[in-house]
């Protein structure tokens, strides 16, 4: 064990003094000097429940000097106190003696110490001894503004509430702030997968409809390789029934954690259109498009506010949440009615200026839009700057810009407005592994030159990608203080008991692989995220007849498959820190995964290839060559659906249907093309015994 534990974020300031061992005759009590706040209590909660898990001594929660649990205390004591300073700031103050431990700060500083102590003891932690290092720590943030933004997608409409308690958990251990969640977002030109036995990429995550039946089960089609069937699931968004998305805002809140919602338009947005008709944008001919808005009817603002006013009224409000995301990104469907009488210019701002204000007049403080049109329609030009303050909109608007791609896009600052920067987390973890840590870093950067407040990154959570979320928790911690390259070496000593060298190495080649790059464009191609094309010869005839077509497609998926062989022994390695064993199960997973489905693309790819090259062989040869070339791909086959299965081992429940469903498109153009082989021969056999 190192002689002081790796901590993420690592603190400003931290000086130790030795270790002091208390074995499980000590009774520690956990004492907050007042009348604790709600998230005070969960910092002590959490500190017991730690102790009860990890330690076979005494650990009680005391209240003005009471046992909370009344139990009688006997033999040798250790405090550990809580002292909130009523300061606003996530500043904390940690210091380890002999007797006591002391933490002060905030109630969310408070937070951020209990984190910091429970990643001091995990390490040296054990059934009956527990190792408390003797530090003495000044802690606070570079970044006001940390966390992410979870996406409202396939994969996270299948989590349930425990899986999101789990993420703020996880939010909460890293110290991180704020937790955007998508509510409402459509995808209609893309990310749509096979419609004939799936729903629509369309997404809504709070029951605001006028009417709730209106919307629909969802349903999702996918080879199960455990049950070898096809298998259609029909299910409701766990967290769009009951007071689910209650449940999970109020059990934010306790913790610090501030809930930013999303509700995305007037792009993004066919569901509403389909279920209000009226309200859809409209083609040159007056016929409903059923994707975006039209702005100009009477009724489109009326009902989106009446949908928005429920939001705000059920779970915000209660809440205390005043900061409201309204998305404005990537709109492409105009309404041709509008265009007729405004510029797209002045659409953007019509949207954005009654929106805003009847959120604001609502009981919001601060309204998001994300960069990218208010950027592509305004270049903010002094006009826009203008616009903010003439409507009372200065000093209550947050432009997030984001870019999830390297190098990273210029931002700069909007007079009247607040800078966030968006880098991504990662938003694919059912189809690839994405290393995004040199994203973060540089958006992060571009953000701090211009004094922006906030990170809030793009994600569909998943726990296959925390190491990108520890990233945006160091870095948005230290902004100043650290690099990918250092970052590396920071999360292999955070994971790895030893070989830690190896592992960093190993982690600094995984980001060349695995960062936005020519990697992200072959792995994309592999599954079906985009759905069937609309052609004549349907996935995976494309990619394969590309490959066999050059030797440079083949020979890139060759290169990929190699770098992720190369890697993979430097992980084989290494005995896990107490508590992140799953961390290496993932990093070995993830260059699996690269192996598997490439090895099963180029697979299929070369039986092909091999068939009609049989054309040129001798007739007597040809059964043989055809046998044999069906018995190779049978074992890629065989090899694939082992992978299939062990993303059941590794992913999340909520990920393992939606993986499934990714390749299980290459999964039967294999079953077909073994089936064929075999049929052929058969047939071939047949004619020459006749």
């Amino acid at each position: 064990m190192n002689a002081l534990p790796i901590l993420i974020p690592a603190p400003k300031k931290m000086r130790c003094n030795g270790m002091l061992e208390l074995d499980k005759s000590y009774t520690i009590t956990v004492e907050p000097d007042t009348s604790a706040s709600t998230i005070i209590q969960v910092a002590v909660r959490q500190l017991i429940a730690w102790f009860a898990e990890r330690w076979h001594g005494t650990a009680l929660a005391r209240e003005n000097g009471r046992n909370r649990d009344e139990k009688i205390e006997s033999g040798p004591a250790y405090r550990i106190r809580l002292e909130d300073t009523k300061e606003e700031s996530e500043r904390y103050n940690l210091i380890a003696q002999n007797k006591e431990l002391r933490i002060s700060g905030s109630p969310v500083g408070l937070l951020h110490g209990v984190q910091t102590l429970i990643q001091l003891l995990q390490p040296g932690a054990s059934s009956n001894l527990l190792s408390v290092p003797l530090v003495e720590i000044e802690d606070t943030p570079d970044v006001p503004i940390r966390g992410f933004f979870a996406e409202s997608y396939w994969g996270s409409d299948r989590m349930e509430l425990s899986d999101w308690k789990s993420m703020i958990d996880d939010m909460v251990s890293f110290k991180l702030n704020i937790f955007g969640i998508g509510i409402y977002g459509c995808w209609p030109h893309g990310h749509c997968y096979p419609t004939d036995s799936n729903s629509r990429s369309e997404f809504l995550f709070a029951p605001v409809l006028d009417d709730p039946e209106q919307l629909q089960e969802r349903q999702i089609h996918y080879f199960d390789p455990v049950a070898k069937q096809l298998t259609t699931k029909t299910y409701q968004a766990p967290i769009y029934e009951g007071d689910g998305l209650e449940q999970l805002i109020a059990y934010a809140t306790e913790r610090g954690i501030r809930v930013v919602p999303q509700f995305n338009g007037p792009g993004h947005s066919s569901l509403l259109p389909r279920l209000y008709p009226n309200i859809s944008s409209v083609n040159e001919q007056g016929e409903p498009t059923y994707k975006g808005y039209s702005l100009t009817h009477p009724d489109t603002f009326p009902t989106l506010k009446r949908l928005l006013g429920r939001i705000v009224e059920r779970y915000m409000l209660p809440y205390g949440q005043t900061w409201f995301h309204i998305g404005m990104d990537e709109i492409e469907e105009w309404s041709a009615a509008d265009l007729a009488v405004y510029s797209k210019r002045q659409l953007f701002e019509l949207y954005m200026l009654e929106i805003s204000q009847y959120l604001l007049s609502s009981g919001m403080e601060k309204i998001i839009i994300w960069h990218d049109m208010a950027k592509n329609l305004t270049e903010f030009d002094s006009s826009f700057e203008v616009f903010l303050e003439q409507h009372k909109l200065s000093g209550k608007v947050v432009i997030h810009w984001w870019d999830y791609t390297m190098p990273v896009c210029p931002v700069r600052a909007v007079r009247g407005a607040e800078g966030w920067t968006a880098p991504s987390t990662g938003w694919l973890p059912w189809m690839i592994y994405q290393d995004h840590v040199e994203n973060i870093e540089n958006r992060i950067n571009e953000g701090m030159k211009h004094s922006f407040q906030g990170v809030m990154a793009y994600h569909v959570y998943s726990p296959n990608y925390r190491r990108n979320v520890a990233s945006l928790a160091e870095k948005g911690w230290n902004a100043q203080r650290r690099d990918a390259t250092e970052f590396d070496r920071l999360y292999a000593n955070w994971i790895v008991a030893d070989e830690t060298q190896r592992w960093a190495k190993g982690m600094g080649d995984m980001r060349k692989l695995f960062e936005y790059s020519s990697t992200f464009a072959l792995l994309m191609e592999i599954g079906v995220l985009f759905g069937q094309p609309k052609k004549a010869h349907l996935y995976p005839e494309p990619i394969i007849r590309s490959i066999l077509s050059t030797d440079g497609t083949h020979k890139a998926y060759r290169i990929t498959r190699t770098l992720a062989h190369n890697i993979l022994p430097l992980f084989e390695q290494g005995k896990a820190v107490a508590g992140r064993e799953y961390e290496l199960q993932v990093i070995r997973f993830e260059c699996r995964r690269v192996i598997a489905l490439i090895d099963a693309l180029l697979g299929l790819a070369d039986a092909v290839q091999a068939l009609e090259d049989t054309q040129d062989s001798p007739v007597e040869k040809r059964s043989e060559l055809v046998a044999d070339i069906g018995a190779q791909l049978q074992l890629e086959l065989d090899k694939l659906d082992a992978f299939l299965i062990e993303v059941q081992d590794i992913l999340p429940d909520y990920l393992v249907a939606v993986s499934w469903r990714e390749y299980m498109y290459l999964r039967e153009a294999m079953r077909k093309q073994v089936e064929q082989l075999t049929n052929w021969n058969d047939r071939f056999i047949h004619s020459e015994e006749k």
